[in-house]
């Protein structure tokens, strides 16, 4: 690797421009000629560039490709035990990510950028994530804890990303990788992020269930707490998704319960929108908004505004029940204005959904079918399989009984696409 390109990529993760490099030090059409090969740097140019870098001078002038391994395993655990990585080493890697290392140097190299920039740029991670595709084998041997994190890093990509099927496969091969390990917490964890993705695309979540209490026991034979609160909060989601209203409240009081001497601050909001939520479904809707109010004070309380979206759309939801359109609107409109001020993509499919029903409550029929179309294509865009079949297969419903069975076997159609 050239040194310009090892100052450049410093340079890039530190956030400065050339101008802010160079200040002081020499020209930008200087600095230019450097990081594209063009010109060879002096000794005491490069050392004026590692302070403001705040790097070694060595690390730059270093350009050799052997003997790296040690220092990405130093690097890989590291951050494995810290989930820190400082800008020399961040730039290490980098510049070793394209070399003909080992598969297994690789892995590690490419777990720690992944799951870095997941974390602090998705764009870079993106890139990183299609190189690895093109440079790591998945088949090749290697140590049985290494793929495991390189598989939940890219779990955690796409997870981010919302592309639940991808992150669905990763989980799994995460989980897999830890055969040897059925009873650990890294165990327990993987069983929940499985959970977690199959409640995001599954409609019958007997299997996410059924992942969430293997993840539960181990959480509890080991007595680790975040676990155990965050396994029960999300088996009390997976219950009434499924209409177990029963099942889920006592899930939810078992969470209460367990959460007074556990990050009670937390849990509260937390609890407050999902007993909301079994109420909402129950058609009791009196508790169900005052659990909604809680649960939107709770999280404004905490600067947490984006959060209370989930809580408004519940809200307008029973609202347009209630056939209280007034109310619906103004609910409509705060939610809204949440999408477009924290961008959320998913949050503005399932208000326009919202939206169309207050339209065909009141017998609208154009303006529900415009409002579900426009739902269903920006579904489709963003690759949200449950909704695009939610959204498609209502509004193919719609048609089939207004005999317009063209349009009905149209969204049909698009219902069954996966």
């Amino acid at each position: 690797m050239e040194i310009g390109e090892r100052i450049r990529q410093v340079r890039i993760h530190k956030g400065m421009t050339q101008t802010e490099l160079i200040k002081g030090i020499c020209s930008n059409t200087y600095i230019s000629k450097i990081e594209s090969g063009k010109a060879k740097p002096s000794y005491s140019f490069i050392t004026k560039i590692a302070k403001v870098l705040e790097v070694d001078t060595e690390f730059l002038l270093d350009v050799n490709t052997k003997n790296v391994e040690p220092d990405v395993h130093r690097i890989y655990e590291s951050f494995i035990s810290s989930r820190k990585i400082d800008s020399q080493d961040l730039a290490l890697l980098k510049l070793h990510s394209r070399e003909n290392h080992s598969n297994c140097t690789l892995i590690k190299i490419y777990y720690v950028l992944i799951s870095y920039y997941t974390a602090n740029n998705i764009e870079e991670a993106h890139q990183l994530v299609e190189q690895a595709k093109n440079i790591i084998s998945h088949t090749q041997p290697t140590f049985e804890n290494e793929t495991s994190y390189y598989f939940h890093g890219l779990y955690k990509y796409f997870n981010a990303n919302k592309n639940y099927s991808e992150a669905l496969f990763y989980a799994s091969l995460h989980l897999d990788s830890l055969q040897k390990e059925e009873t650990s917490l890294r165990a327990a964890k993987a069983y929940l992020n499985l959970a977690q993705v199959r409640t995001k695309i599954d409609e019958d979540l007997e299997l996410a269930r059924l992942y969430t209490k293997k993840a539960l026991q181990i959480f509890k034979e080991q007595d680790f707490k975040g676990g155990i609160a965050n396994s029960l909060a999300q088996l009390a989601i997976q219950y009434h998704r499924n209409d177990l209203y029963n099942d889920s409240l006592k899930t939810l009081d078992e969470l209460s319960q367990f959460t007074e001497k556990v990050n009670k601050e937390y849990y509260a909001p937390i609890l407050a929108y999902n007993y909301g939520r079994v109420y909402q479904k129950q058609k009791q809707f009196d508790q169900a908004v005052t659990y909604m109010l809680q649960s939107i004070e709770y999280d404004i309380n905490a600067g947490n505004e984006e959060e209370t979206i989930h809580a408004l759309k519940v809200l307008s939801n029973i609202s347009i029940e209630r056939k209280n359109w007034e109310e619906a609107d103004d609910y409509l409109k705060r939610a809204f204005r949440l999408t477009d001020l924290y961008n959320l993509p998913n949050s503005y499919i399932q208000l326009l959904h919202l939206k169309s029903q207050i339209y065909k409550a009141r017998f609208d029929f154009p303006a529900y079918e415009k409002e579900m179309q426009q739902a269903v294509q920006l579904a489709q865009e963003g690759k949200y399989t449950l909704l695009v079949k939610q959204i498609s297969t209502e509004l193919a419903d719609h048609y089939n009984e207004s005999r317009a069975y063209k349009m009905a076997a149209k969204y049909y159609q698009i219902a069954l696409i996966r």
